[in-house]
């Protein structure tokens, strides 16, 4: 959905006062017709004024009780490394019972306090984005996964850079590590 300016919404009402129908306006000026007759019937009530853009009721703010702020921002200042997600398990641990803040809410909190830490911004690269498949291939290793038996397994996934599909996945079991003196060891 986009947006109409205040004199398209003028100018539409103007041509429904003046007796054109609600779909020819629709059509011919481009307006969604359940928008127009959203206008309509806001003109209707408030005249003019009621086509206006009203913001005010929009993104209200829910009023969270200081306690919850206050207990957030102590919970980091005792625990630097808690991030807001994990702030936000300890608050709905400790008030099962209260409406809480979203994450995002605790990370404003934090930031006002002074308490937000910067997030990394790492340099821009530039990269040539592969043109074609099988071009570049993409490998990724977990390592010292453990199985459902509690065997520790390496896992090793390779994606193609171009559509993303996923060619292999391996996973072998871990190999005590031997220090040898050829060639290959490490």
């Amino acid at each position: 959905m986009r947006s109409h300016s205040n004199d398209i919404r003028r100018k539409a009402i103007s041509l429904w006062e003046s007796g054109v129908n609600c779909s020819v306006i629709s059509r011919q000026m481009g307006i969604d017709y359940d928008t127009l007759l959203g206008w309509v019937k806001r003109y209707r009530s408030k005249g003019f004024d009621g086509l206006l853009t009203d913001y005010s009721h929009c993104g209200r703010p829910i009023k969270f009780p200081e306690v919850i702020r206050e207990r957030a921002i102590a919970l980091r200042q005792a625990n630097s490394q808690w991030g807001a997600g994990y702030i936000c398990v300890q608050l709905r641990i400790e008030h099962p019972l209260e409406l809480l803040p979203t994450v995002r809410q605790i990370q404003r909190w934090l930031g006002q306090a002074g308490l937000q830490v910067e997030r990394t911004v790492l340099p821009r690269t530039k990269t040539e984005w592969v043109q074609k498949p099988f071009e570049r291939v993409q490998v990724d290793a977990k390592e010292r996964l453990k199985t459902q038996d509690g065997q520790e397994c390496c896992y090793l996934n390779f994606t193609d850079e171009h559509t993303g599909a996923v060619l292999e996945a391996v996973v072998f079991p871990l190999r005590p590590h031997r220090s040898g003196s050829g060639q290959g060891s490490l």
